[in-house]
């Protein structure tokens, strides 16, 4: 399984601007019109979620400023409303939200369409260009001053024990390169292993990672299993990544429960750091939307009240992704689960969260590089 993606390419910074590369869409309709992050900057390239299909601008699409629109006869992958709003129920059954049912005008109960492995990234596209536009979004804040003991054993050259425990997302679906996401091409790594190799490669980092997560888990189930699955691993550095699956939990519950996973992790090993991921939205045309866009107020006021832990903010800053795109153009469930684009946006918030400016550097300087006409 050979990979087809620049692991530099894929984590450079969505809200640096510049190159963009392989950010997807998915069209609803023959006809449908999608909105890039940017404005590109000259010629656009338009491939398959795979990578091995090139479309043809004039033929198959049309670019209008920041707009990509599906040309009607176009060999573009698409959904119809009537396959995309389903009569089915499904699996799950995930009804539409009652305003998205108005909205739609169709005939009847309907259901989201709901599937994993390739189902809907196989009806999506990679649009790479170079952004007119630079630096937007909601940008991350660079939080490195809470990870000393992790710098200080990159510098002594020590082993990092990293363990990350969440829930499906974090185990890894629905990245192409996993079984979650079919195996398919361009076969990229859960965003755990993405982060674990940028360090290793820029910052010379060595980095025992265990993955606890998973799939399905509420946090509650992450806290009653962390006895077994976490305390053996005795991390320098736990990353928790619950909430996806905590709809119906309450605030306060679910800080009650954080609370004690960072107590238990302090006790293991009184000098570990933690990372906590406050996670992407839900589909928000679903019933599925609850409380999870507001769980990083609760991590929010753990970061104020200890030096060791820190949020990675993905809420906000696919927040504002949102803004700009559709829900489709980036999930690989429908309802949940992040294809390759929004996952690498998870290693990317939590790169700036833990490394600071040390990360963007990586970019900065090369595109400083570039346009001095250097290599």
């Amino acid at each position: 399984m050979q990979k087809r993606y620049d692991l530099y390419g894929y984590l450079r910074p969505v809200w640096l601007g510049g190159k963009i590369e392989n950010e997807t869409i998915m069209f609803l309709g023959e006809d449908d019109e999608a909105r890039l992050l940017y404005t590109p900057c000259g010629k656009v390239s338009v491939k398959n979620y795979f990578l091995d299909i090139t479309f043809s601008e004039g033929k198959d699409y049309s670019v209008d400023g920041d707009r990509i629109k599906r040309l009607a006869g176009g060999e573009i992958p698409f959904f119809t409303a009537e396959e995309y709003y389903t009569t089915e129920r499904g699996k799950y059954g995930i009804e539409i939200n009652a305003d998205k049912a108005k909205e739609i005008c169709l005939e009847g109960k309907r259901y989201l369409l709901y599937g994993e492995g390739d189902s809907f990234t196989k009806r999506q596209i990679a649009v790479s260009y170079v952004a007119e536009d630079r630096r937007g979004g909601y940008i991350p804040q660079d939080k490195s001053g809470k990870f000393a003991v992790f710098f200080d054993k990159i510098a002594r050259k020590e082993e990092i024990a990293v363990t990350f425990y969440g829930d499906s997302i974090a185990a890894g679906c629905n990245a192409s390169g996993t079984e979650f996401g079919g195996n398919t091409p361009p076969y990229m790594d859960p965003f755990p292993v993405l982060f674990t190799e940028f360090c290793e490669r820029t910052l010379g980092a060595k980095i025992n990672a265990v993955n606890a997560s998973v799939g399905g888990w509420s946090t509650e189930q992450g806290l009653n299993a962390y006895d077994e699955r976490v305390a053996p691993t005795r991390p320098d550095l736990l990353v928790l990544a619950f909430g996806m699956n905590d709809m119906s939990t309450p605030l306060d519950k679910y800080a009650e429960m954080y609370e004690e996973m960072i107590g238990k992790t302090r006790a293991i090993n009184p000098t570990a750091e933690i990372l906590a991921i406050a996670p992407m939205w839900p589909n928000t045309d679903s019933a599925w939307v609850g409380n999870q866009i507001r769980f990083k107020e609760v991590l929010g006021e753990f970061e104020k009240k200890y030096p060791f832990f820190a949020m990675a903010n993905v809420t906000d800053v696919h927040g504002y992704v949102l803004k700009r795109k559709r829900y489709r153009d980036m999930t690989a469930n429908n309802i949940n689960h992040p294809n390759d684009f929004l996952g690498r946006i998870y290693a990317q918030v939590m790169l700036k969260t833990v490394l600071g400016d040390r990360y963007e550097r990586v970019y900065t300087e090369k595109d400083n590089r570039i346009g001095n006409g250097q290599a």
